[in-house]
């Protein structure tokens, strides 16, 4: 079982214990972030294989061969609307997901056992508020970047710690933003770090793994006809890289949560003091003990 170690951290030692954490646990990570990410690789590849069995993927039948066809405004108000229960459906398992993992580093963290099963259990009946706490922060970084480009970045970065604080104190969604904000005072520049160095390693693992399908697809003269064993090739680069990628932010910023709770309230001081702490009251006696009375 891994052994706790509470203590102040600097943002160098928070982002080495997020990559040891990722490396040592990495199987428990990804099979937590997989779920929303298969759901697409599963949408994409079926549209696909529809796409490629209808002739989609073949040659194009010449121009004027077939009259065009205007859609109706039921068909696409009938494609709007499975957009949209896609798209909602889509941001609540990846809200389900930052949860889940944020149980699994605190577990790990606190020097507990974690797993898959276990990371979601704990994630039940808290997804009202996992919802509440995504429209809350993006409305306040929504506002923020109306106003301008960096007042929304300073916001992203004060209520980056938001979910932690629902899921590891039972907040409700607006006390969580608001202990969010309170906890990141004189830590937004280090969260930017941390956002920047995610963003910038899903862009390098997201090439690695699509560039090269890109280039071959590139290569064919009639990109209508590009086969479909490079079409799963690239779904599957595309699901590959969103896993390896997904946990370490959420790993990082879940870290980070502790770490600021540790240099800020003494975290670290208060778990000691209750795992110290007997289990029964101190004036219990055991059976058949005599009075001292």
């Amino acid at each position: 079982m891994p052994v706790a170690d509470l203590r102040p951290m600097s943002l160098g030692e928070v982002l080495d214990r997020t990559f040891n954490l990722y490396k040592g646990y990495f199987w428990l990570f990804a099979g937590i972030s997989a779920l929303p990410y298969l759901l697409i690789f599963i949408i994409q590849m079926a549209t696909s294989t529809v796409r490629y069995a209808s002739g989609g993927g073949g040659a194009k039948a010449p121009v004027g061969t077939h009259p065009a066809v205007v859609p109706s405004a039921g068909y696409l108000s009938g494609i709007f609307g499975g957009l949209l229960i896609f798209i909602v459906v889509y941001l609540i398992l990846i809200a389900i997901v930052h949860a889940a993992t944020v149980f699994a580093v605190s577990d790990l963290y606190l020097g507990k056992p974690a797993s898959i099963r276990e990371a979601f259990r704990r994630v039940r009946g808290k997804v009202l508020t996992l919802v509440g706490v995504g429209i809350l922060n993006a409305l306040i970084v929504g506002a923020g970047f109306i106003l301008l480009i960096i007042p929304g970045i300073i916001f992203a970065c004060r209520v980056a710690v938001a979910v932690p604080a629902a899921m590891l104190e039972g907040e409700s969604a607006s006390a969580a933003v608001g202990r969010s904000w309170e906890l990141t005072k004189d830590f937004t520049g280090e969260i930017f770090l941390i956002g920047l160095l995610v963003a910038v390693m899903s862009w390098i693992v997201s090439a690695i793994f699509q560039v090269p399908f890109m280039f071959m697809a590139g290569s064919i003269t009639k990109p209508h006809q590009l086969p479909f064993g490079l079409a799963v090739l690239q779904h599957l680069g595309s699901f590959i890289a969103q896993v390896l990628v997904g946990p370490i932010g959420t790993i990082a910023y879940s870290l980070m949560y502790y770490n600021l709770r540790v240099r800020k309230e003494a975290f670290d001081l208060q778990h000691l003091m209750a795992s110290l702490e007997p289990s029964s009251p101190p004036d219990a006696q055991l059976p058949g003990a005599p009075s001292t009375a």
